[in-house]
Protein backbone atom coordinates (compact mmCIF):
# COMPACT_ATOMS: atom_id res chain seq x y z
CA UNK A 1 0.00 0.00 0.00
CA UNK A 2 1.40 3.40 -0.94
CA UNK A 3 0.71 6.65 0.87
CA UNK A 4 1.04 9.65 -1.47
CA UNK A 5 1.71 13.03 0.07
CA UNK A 6 0.32 14.95 -2.90
CA UNK A 7 -3.34 14.90 -3.83
CA UNK A 8 -2.46 14.39 -7.50
CA UNK A 9 0.24 15.02 -10.06
CA UNK A 10 -2.30 16.59 -12.42
CA UNK A 11 -2.10 20.39 -12.06
CA UNK A 12 -5.62 20.71 -13.53
CA UNK A 13 -7.31 18.26 -11.16
CA UNK A 14 -10.17 19.63 -9.05
CA UNK A 15 -9.53 19.74 -5.31
CA UNK A 16 -11.95 17.51 -3.37
CA UNK A 17 -14.95 19.16 -1.72
CA UNK A 18 -15.63 17.88 1.80
CA UNK A 19 -19.28 17.90 2.90
CA UNK A 20 -20.77 17.23 6.32
CA UNK A 21 -24.23 15.66 6.05
CA UNK A 22 -24.72 17.35 2.66
CA UNK A 23 -23.35 20.80 3.62
CA UNK A 24 -20.15 21.82 1.76
CA UNK A 25 -17.58 22.78 4.39
CA UNK A 26 -14.19 22.96 2.71
CA UNK A 27 -12.19 22.62 -0.45
CA UNK A 28 -9.37 20.24 0.49
CA UNK A 29 -5.99 21.47 -0.76
CA UNK A 30 -2.35 20.66 -0.30
CA UNK A 31 -2.16 23.27 2.50
CA UNK A 32 -4.00 20.74 4.68
CA UNK A 33 -1.77 18.08 6.28
CA UNK A 34 -4.66 15.70 7.00
CA UNK A 35 -8.43 15.55 6.87
CA UNK A 36 -8.53 16.06 10.66
CA UNK A 37 -6.41 19.22 10.45
CA UNK A 38 -8.66 20.58 7.66
CA UNK A 39 -11.83 19.84 9.64
CA UNK A 40 -10.41 21.43 12.80
CA UNK A 41 -9.44 24.55 10.82
CA UNK A 42 -13.15 24.93 9.94
CA UNK A 43 -14.19 24.51 13.60
CA UNK A 44 -15.88 21.14 12.94
CA UNK A 45 -16.65 19.34 16.19
CA UNK A 46 -14.81 16.04 15.94
CA UNK A 47 -13.54 13.98 18.85
CA UNK A 48 -9.90 12.98 18.59
CA UNK A 49 -7.34 11.61 21.01
CA UNK A 50 -4.73 11.10 18.29
CA UNK A 51 -2.27 13.56 19.79
CA UNK A 52 -2.61 11.83 23.18
CA UNK A 53 -1.63 8.43 21.81
CA UNK A 54 -5.10 6.85 21.58
CA UNK A 55 -5.86 5.66 18.07
CA UNK A 56 -9.42 5.36 16.82
CA UNK A 57 -11.02 8.28 18.64
CA UNK A 58 -11.54 10.26 15.43
CA UNK A 59 -13.13 7.32 13.57
CA UNK A 60 -15.74 8.82 11.23
CA UNK A 61 -18.37 7.26 8.96
CA UNK A 62 -18.05 8.03 5.24
CA UNK A 63 -21.38 8.67 3.51
CA UNK A 64 -19.81 8.92 0.05
CA UNK A 65 -16.35 9.24 -1.48
CA UNK A 66 -12.96 7.71 -0.77
CA UNK A 67 -9.89 8.60 1.26
CA UNK A 68 -6.19 7.84 0.85
CA UNK A 69 -4.13 7.06 3.94
CA UNK A 70 -0.87 8.90 4.58
CA UNK A 71 0.11 6.30 7.20
CA UNK A 72 -1.31 2.87 7.94
CA UNK A 73 -4.28 3.21 10.33
CA UNK A 74 -3.71 1.49 13.67
CA UNK A 75 -7.39 1.12 14.57
CA UNK A 76 -9.75 -1.39 12.99
CA UNK A 77 -12.12 0.23 10.50
CA UNK A 78 -15.29 -0.86 8.72
CA UNK A 79 -15.45 -0.31 4.95
CA UNK A 80 -17.48 2.89 5.47
CA UNK A 81 -15.18 4.46 8.11
CA UNK A 82 -12.00 6.51 8.07
CA UNK A 83 -9.49 7.97 10.50
CA UNK A 84 -9.31 11.68 9.53
CA UNK A 85 -6.01 12.10 11.43
CA UNK A 86 -4.07 10.02 8.91
CA UNK A 87 -5.94 10.37 5.62
CA UNK A 88 -6.79 12.83 2.87
CA UNK A 89 -9.78 12.83 0.50
CA UNK A 90 -9.09 11.00 -2.77
CA UNK A 91 -12.22 12.56 -4.30
CA UNK A 92 -15.25 14.59 -3.18
CA UNK A 93 -16.13 13.31 0.26
CA UNK A 94 -19.23 13.39 2.46
CA UNK A 95 -18.84 12.56 6.14
CA UNK A 96 -21.40 11.72 8.80
CA UNK A 97 -20.42 14.66 11.02
CA UNK A 98 -22.65 17.52 12.08
CA UNK A 99 -21.99 20.86 10.37
CA UNK A 100 -23.46 22.63 13.45
CA UNK A 101 -20.99 25.21 14.75
CA UNK A 102 -18.62 24.74 11.82
CA UNK A 103 -17.48 27.66 9.68
CA UNK A 104 -19.51 26.53 6.66
CA UNK A 105 -20.37 28.30 3.45
CA UNK A 106 -23.87 29.75 3.27
CA UNK A 107 -25.98 30.57 0.26
CA UNK A 108 -26.68 34.19 -0.60
CA UNK A 109 -29.93 35.37 -2.21
CA UNK A 110 -27.98 37.37 -4.80
CA UNK A 111 -27.80 35.82 -8.29
CA UNK A 112 -24.02 36.30 -8.29
CA UNK A 113 -21.28 37.46 -5.98
CA UNK A 114 -17.97 39.16 -6.54
CA UNK A 115 -15.10 38.20 -4.29
CA UNK A 116 -11.89 40.23 -4.03
CA UNK A 117 -8.53 39.01 -2.89
CA UNK A 118 -4.94 40.11 -3.18
CA UNK A 119 -2.55 37.98 -5.13
CA UNK A 120 1.10 38.40 -4.18
CA UNK A 121 3.65 38.81 -6.95
CA UNK A 122 7.37 39.46 -7.03
CA UNK A 123 7.09 43.23 -7.11
CA UNK A 124 3.61 44.37 -6.13
CA UNK A 125 0.26 43.31 -4.81
CA UNK A 126 -2.64 43.10 -7.26
CA UNK A 127 -6.35 42.99 -6.46
CA UNK A 128 -8.32 40.50 -8.49
CA UNK A 129 -12.11 40.29 -8.54
CA UNK A 130 -13.63 36.87 -9.06
CA UNK A 131 -17.22 36.74 -10.25
CA UNK A 132 -19.43 33.80 -9.38
CA UNK A 133 -20.92 32.06 -12.42
CA UNK A 134 -24.75 32.08 -12.16
CA UNK A 135 -24.86 28.28 -12.42
CA UNK A 136 -22.41 27.74 -9.50
CA UNK A 137 -24.01 27.20 -6.07
CA UNK A 138 -23.14 29.98 -3.60
CA UNK A 139 -21.81 27.50 -1.03
CA UNK A 140 -19.34 26.06 -3.56
CA UNK A 141 -18.24 29.55 -4.65
CA UNK A 142 -17.60 30.50 -1.01
CA UNK A 143 -15.57 27.33 -0.39
CA UNK A 144 -13.51 27.88 -3.56
CA UNK A 145 -12.70 31.48 -2.58
CA UNK A 146 -11.91 31.02 1.11
CA UNK A 147 -8.60 32.37 2.33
Amino acid sequence: MSFPLKLTNNPFAKAPIVRLQGQPVLLFGEQHRSLLQALESKKVKIFSECRSGFCGGCKTRIISGRVTYLTEPLAELNADECLPCCCIPAEDLELDLSPAGAAVATRSKAPFTTSSFEQPSNSASHKVAVRQPPSMPQALFNVCNEE
